[in-house]
């Protein structure tokens, strides 16, 4: 009897660890085996500001398991937007590039399943043309029965140029940001190859020790997975700025919608 629920047990992680990703933008805990690798495309678009604004980010992702629940993953990043800018009172339309590196690391401690709930630590680091960027995680998530949460809390330090063009000379000032977000999703499982559910955000940006905004942000979220592929999409409109009660829209975008499909091999 024991031996029969090992092997239910043991097939069922098998199971959770070839589809590790219910969501796009929240986090779950499992990793891949030792040996086996993934491959992940990225795209996300995000629309509307206070201006015409419309941004596309592209990643492509390459992960693989190390063995004793760790494993790491290197992204190439692609990011293009194309906006409207005013400058002494005169409208411009501009439109930027952006190309960057990342290396990220992933260690699991306790499983969704097995133990009371499941938890991971995460780090990234970026380098890009325009910025470079430290951002660790601590993932939670547990399943029950057909349904599966998770939550992150994410923190984010950067340091960004700013290139600005006055009288013909190129000025380069360096930005320094830092992000704490909160990322939960709910999914329920419809049948063993589709789930639905929904994904909330909060992302805080802090500047002089204070809060300049809280965006919070929430969407539904759909996941379909056959045998070695998966795919995911979420779309996550803002909803209101925390600290004000409205929208903000300066700096954040009123839609954006995400999809990741992978291949396991």
């Amino acid at each position: 009897m024991k031996n029969i629920l090992f092997l239910i047990l043991f097939f069922s992680i098998l199971t959770i660890n070839a589809q590790d990703r219910l969501f796009t933008y929240t986090y779950q805990t499992n990793v891949l085996n030792k040996g086996q690798k993934e491959l992940e495309v990225w795209t996300t678009m995000k629309n509307v500001r206070e201006n015409f604004y419309r941004a596309f980010n592209h990643k492509l992702e390459f992960e693989i398991g190390l063995g004793s629940r760790l494993q790491t993953a290197f992204y190439l990043n692609y990011g293009y937007l194309l906006s409207i800018k005013t400058e002494n009172n005169i409208e411009s339309l501009n439109s930027e590039n952006s190309y960057s590196f990342a290396n990220e690391w992933k260690l699991k401690l306790t499983d969704p399943v097995v133990n009371p709930i499941g938890s991971a630590l995460y780090f990234e680091y970026t380098l890009g043309t325009e910025e470079t960027a430290f951002e660790g995680k601590v993932l939670l998530d547990k399943q029950i029965g057909k349904t599966t949460q998770a939550f992150n809390i994410v923190g984010e330090y950067a340091i960004v140029n700013d290139f600005t063009v006055h009288d013909s000379l190129i000025n380069i000032k360096k930005e320094q940001e830092i992000n704490l977000e909160l990322i939960y999703g709910f999914s329920y499982n419809l049948n063993k190859n589709l789930s639905f559910g929904f994904e909330l955000f909060n992302k805080n940006r802090i500047e002089e020790n204070k809060i300049k905004y809280a965006i919070f942000s929430a969407g539904p979220c759909l996941s379909y997975n056959i045998e070695g592929f998966w795919i995911n999409v979420t779309y996550l409109p803002q909803i209101t700025n925390l600290k004000t009660g409205s929208k903000e829209l300066l700096k954040n975008e009123l839609m954006q919608t995400r999809l990741i499909f992978s291949y396991v091999f």
